[in-house]
């Protein structure tokens, strides 16, 4: 296959080919390997937010059997907050390693450790107390650093340019998924005669399960997989301008760093962690304490407003194409149109959060809902332009920027900690909304303007910017030889 150098001229040209070739089964690898992923972040997120809940029941007797042990812990916010300090290590090291030996044995070993210490919770916290369950927590967050950048370099190399909304919005829904079975089960369980250390043994033991299949049947590239057919193997490396399997390129760092539209993905991507970790791990303690929800019902609700995002991720992935194929917006409108209305929508929800009390515990409710319906739409703006901007890095990227992330993400327990000091007054919650949403609306804003989909020349390597050089003077000459005609 010949390597073509990717301008803006014959980036439709490839737009078109893509139509026109032979796409291979309706029920390709391809679908295999979202199929893989989605369920194992599925299970990733289950291990990961089983402990929002379920610290409730650990500091508070809510099981029917009363030998289920609880604790008199003052510091729940800091063990919840302790993942963090593991998740930012790996993530960019994770994301080299990807790109140079393949994602399949790092998910592997990665969700094989991480349901080790889900399972290990329960007995950490009977013989070493919270230090235990936080060092736990902390190799959880070390394993699960490694899951999202091999995942994006998977995407990458797996997903076709015309099928890359659909196909990343399927496996990236596993979040919200795990998030709608992991509150309501974990909530049953605990309130159960089982008691909450069952939900680990649980959702440890599907993580194991998940890993075994996936040794079996996943695969880094159509180029190492067995059994692929050459037309979806063409189809995807057609359309993405793929040999990463015959050449490995140098990471070119400064070229990344000193680029515009990469600032654009991983400013929102770093800021962002904050209000996206403040939803996922602390709705449940702000619907028992204010809003005066029982454990189970927590679960219910939590599981309730986040299945509208799981539901609308699909609709907006849809339409997200739609607008592309159809030539209503260009990729970079379109991904500018889904940032703005994630980001600003969940704002102004999360502003308004923070004026509702218990009297208005319905309407609080439905803006929690509403929350969840305007952030769905945050794949198709700065999530997915990581892919769109450097297929081959995207693990990289998102190493780099996940791992900064996780600085914002570990502040969003602490902060209500330290800000919320008494867990039933809402006018010191109404301070950690509103921080939430600044830090949702504010980077968004960046992203609008300087945001570009168009794949960047350094995603070849920074040896090619002297080729690219060349072609765009080539390109330039022509037009103005044509002019003079």
């Amino acid at each position: 296959m010949t390597k073509q150098v990717e301008t803006k001229d014959n980036y439709l040209k490839k737009e078109v080919e893509d139509e026109a070739i032979d796409k291979g089964p309706i029920f390709g690898c391809r679908h295999v390997q979202a199929l893989l992923l989605f369920c194992g972040i599925t299970v990733e997120l289950m291990t990961r937010l089983s402990l929002s809940l379920s610290i409730v029941a650990m500091t508070k007797q809510t099981s029917e059997n009363h030998n289920i042990p609880t604790y008199d812990w003052k510091d729940s916010n800091l063990i919840i907050s302790s993942f963090y300090w593991g998740y930012l290590v790996f993530q960019l090291l994770a994301g080299q390693l990807s790109k140079n030996y393949g994602s399949r044995w790092i998910l592997f070993g990665a969700m094989g450790i991480n349901s080790f210490a889900t399972i290990a919770i329960p007995m950490a916290a009977h013989y070493f107390g919270s230090e235990g369950v936080m060092a736990f927590r902390i190799l959880q967050g070390l394993s699960q650093g490694g899951i999202f950048p091999t995942c994006y370099n998977m995407l990458g190399r797996w997903a076709p340019k015309n099928e890359r909304a659909r196909i990343i919005t399927f496996v990236y829904s596993g979040m919200s998924l795990g998030t709608i079975v992991c509150f309501p089960i974990t909530g049953i369980i605990s309130a159960s005669y089982l008691g909450w250390p069952a939900s680990f043994y649980l959702f440890g033991g599907l993580g194991f399960v998940w890993s075994v299949v996936w040794i079996w049947f996943g695969h880094n590239s159509p180029a190492s997989h067995p059994s692929i057919t050459p037309e979806e193997k063409r189809y995807i490396e057609v359309s993405l301008n793929q040999e990463m399997e015959i050449e490995v390129i140098p990471t070119p760092w400064k070229q990344i760093f000193t680029s515009v539209p990469f600032w654009a993905c991983a400013v929102p991507t770093i800021c962002s962690g904050y209000g996206v970790t403040f939803l996922q791990n602390e709705i449940p303690t702000y619907l028992e304490n204010v809003l005066k929800y029982d454990i189970s019902s927590s679960g219910y609700l939590t599981a309730m407003t986040v299945g509208v995002s799981f539901l609308f991720s699909y609709i907006y992935g849809l339409l997200s194409d739609f607008l592309i194929e159809r030539n209503y917006l260009s990729r970079t409108h379109t991904r500018k149109f889904f940032e703005g209305l994630a980001t600003y929508g969940s704002a102004i929800a999360l502003i308004t959060l923070g004026f509702l009390d218990e009297s208005n515990a319905a309407l609080a409710v439905f803006m929690f809902t509403l929350t969840n319906f305007f952030l769905a739409g945050i794949m198709f703006g700065h999530a997915i332009n990581i892919i769109d901007i450097s297929p081959r890095f995207s693990g990289i990227v998102l190493g780099f920027a996940n791992s900064t992330s996780c600085l914002a993400a570990l502040s969003a327990p602490l902060s209500v900690q330290y800000i919320v000091t008494d867990l039933t007054n809402v006018t010191l919650w109404r301070w950690v909304f509103i921080l939430a949403a600044l830090t949702l609306a504010v980077p968004a804003t960046f992203f609008e303007i300087f945001a570009s989909a168009d794949r960047q020349w350094w995603d070849d390597g920074a040896e090619k910017l002297e080729t690219v050089k060349t072609v765009e003077g080539n390109i330039k000459k022509i037009s103005k030889h044509s002019l003079k005609a």
